[in-house]
């Protein structure tokens, strides 16, 4: 019932932001067509914006939403370890399994697995809302989930690691009626699936990769997750110093190359850039709003980074958020995943799931 009452608030929404639209585009009408004209016309532009908005939501939801696409890029830094040139993460975020009918999902998580596998991984992160309100809604998609810590390593040696962090709906904080206890006692139970399906959970914890037994620290990288960081009115459970301790605390960036898991992209301009030395922030959350047209999303008006490889280089002209200067040079990134899953209606227009592979390159 709560999710039928939150989808009928979204179409209630576009219903009325259309017919605000037809109401400003008919008196605009009247400034230049008699009254019976500007009706006429009016009503057939209304028509079209209805036919417009039903034909895309159609295709968002029978075809787009289904259509996985594969984004890589060069991830290219002087800090990159000489064993790590050429390594491959895959990063997938935001699967909200409930969007999906159990045999509908178990044939599209299917070609998911696939299509990870196919990207050749060295390692596999996900950034975050693996559910949109609580535990059970995984419980059918167990296996598939376990499938995705069951694809083997491109040089056959082992399976790839897949390694996890919680997203703002993995908390059970939207669930009505739920005490503190009962979300805890949910996220207890999210995290346990995921570790029975072979996926390494990283609560504000930390990981070194390693490409040959027995390199050394600077033969390593440095991945690290933190719960979810968020704008209100998203809650905040993540603590980088925590995630970090393990490695000596914050300085120890300077001196690794390191890649953050963090759901929610703010983060990136809230902590990591002012503090650290992270070389790569790997997020979702923004599902660049499931509505991209060309290369605009309403995502834009919410979130400064929201799709795609960020530079913090390139981030300079906002003079609030400016580029460290012991960093020149040494270059730090943000990639923002626009998700697997549907938060609301069971529509992405012009923004299929994504997987993204991110391919170290020593510079």
């Amino acid at each position: 019932m709560q999710r039928l009452i939150f989808y009928g608030i979204i179409v209630a929404f576009v219903v009325l932001l259309l017919l605000l639209i037809d109401v400003f585009i008919y008196w605009t009408l009247r400034i230049f067509l008699q009254k019976a004209t500007a009706h006429l016309v009016n009503r057939i532009i209304l028509c079209v914006m209805f036919l417009i908005v039903g034909i895309a939501s159609l295709v968002g939801h029978y075809i787009t939403r289904r259509q996985i696409v594969v984004h890589e890029v060069q991830i290219v830094s002087p800090r990159v370890p000489e064993s790590f040139d050429g390594y491959r993460i895959t990063q997938i975020s935001d699967l909200h399994l409930d969007s999906f009918d159990k045999d509908e999902g178990s044939t599209f998580l299917k070609k998911l697995t696939d299509s990870i596998a196919a990207t050749r991984p060295d390692v596999i992160v996900f950034t975050g809302d693996l559910v949109t309100l609580r535990a059970a809604d995984a419980v059918p998609f167990r296996q598939a989930i376990a499938d995705i810590a069951s694809i083997k390593r491109h040089d056959g040696q082992g399976f790839v690691p897949v390694y996890s962090i919680l997203g703002n709906h993995d908390y059970a904080d939207y669930v009505r009626g739920f005490d503190q206890s009962r979300r805890n006692a949910d996220v207890d139970s999210l995290i346990m699936l995921q570790e029975e399906a072979g996926w390494h959970m990283l609560k504000n914890n930390c990981v070194m990769l390693s490409r040959q037994p027995g390199d050394t620290t600077s033969q390593q990288i440095a991945l690290i997750g933190v719960e979810n960081i968020g704008e209100p009115p998203f809650s905040t459970y993540g603590d980088l110093d925590k995630a970090m301790a393990p490695l000596g605390g914050i300085a120890a960036a300077d001196s690794l190359f390191s890649v953050l898991l963090t759901h929610n992209p703010t983060h990136w301009r809230k902590e990591v850039l002012p503090r650290t030395h992270i070389d790569l922030a790997l997020a979702g959350h923004t599902h660049a709003t499931q509505c991209k047209i060309g290369s605009w999303s309403p995502a834009r008006w919410k979130y400064s980074e929201w799709i795609g490889l960020y530079d913090a280089r390139q981030q300079t002209e906002d003079p609030t958020q400016p580029y460290p200067e012991y960093q020149t040079g040494n270059p730090q990134y943000l990639y923002v995943n626009t998700g697997i899953g549907c938060v609301g209606p069971r529509v992405r227009i012009g923004i299929p799931p994504e997987i993204s592979v991110l391919v170290l390159r020593k510079e």
